[in-house]
């Protein structure tokens, strides 16, 4: 009896520091387990940010490739004359300058008041609206060459986006001598611009 209590007391020690080893492995596992799940909540929100940081530079790209796009876009209407007011006076004059300059027999016209645009799929904004003047023209030609070539020259204007509705084109029989009308044109043109953009 005295040596299984003088082993006891020999073996107090080592069973004490091993227990106090498994008190402390339970411990680091349970530090390490934590410090595990810490750090995989922190990797977590980290690829988050990163994927939040990523889209909105992604959408910022986006962005600035639309403005770019838009811009563009804008220059190229503008550069055709379809941004900014129109002027009936100018129109007027460049019909009688157009007449004048191929020499054509006679051209009556009638430019209706500008009114919001009606083709399908365009949308006017709160800034800007897409308007159109109509303009009915009354043409005698010598050939379908005159009519190709007034058109032309319409669109050369830049006051507007000129857009040929329709034609109607028929022969003209006259006798006598000299150079005379062989054609009667009756044309529909539209003239399209965006109002309430301030030119560039």
């Amino acid at each position: 009896m005295n040596i299984v209590r003088d082993d006891l007391k020999r073996l107090y020690l080592p069973l004490a520091v091993a227990a106090a080893s498994v008190v402390l492995g339970a411990a680091c596992l349970v530090a390490s387990t934590n410090y595990l799940d810490t750090a995989k909540e922190t990797q977590t929100a980290a690829r988050q940010n990163r994927l939040a940081a990523q889209e909105r530079v992604s959408k910022v790209s986006e962005e600035e490739r639309e403005i770019r796009e838009n811009l563009k876009y804008y220059e190229q209407m503008r550069s055709s004359g379809v941004v900014g007011e129109q002027n009936r006076l100018d129109w007027i004059d460049a019909i009688a300058k157009i007449k004048n300059d191929r020499r054509l027999f006679e051209i009556r016209y009638n430019i209706e008041a500008q009114r919001p645009l009606d083709y399908p799929g365009i949308v006017s904004s709160q800034d800007a609206e897409f308007v159109v003047s109509r303009v009915k023209l009354d043409m005698m030609l010598l050939h379908e060459e005159d009519l190709l070539g007034f058109l032309d020259d319409l669109r050369e204007v830049r006051k507007a986006h000129v857009t040929v509705r329709r034609c109607m084109v028929e022969r003209i029989e006259r006798g006598g001598a000299g150079v005379q009308p062989r054609l009667h044109a009756e044309c529909l043109v539209d003239l399209v611009s965006l109002r309430g953009l301030k030119p560039v």
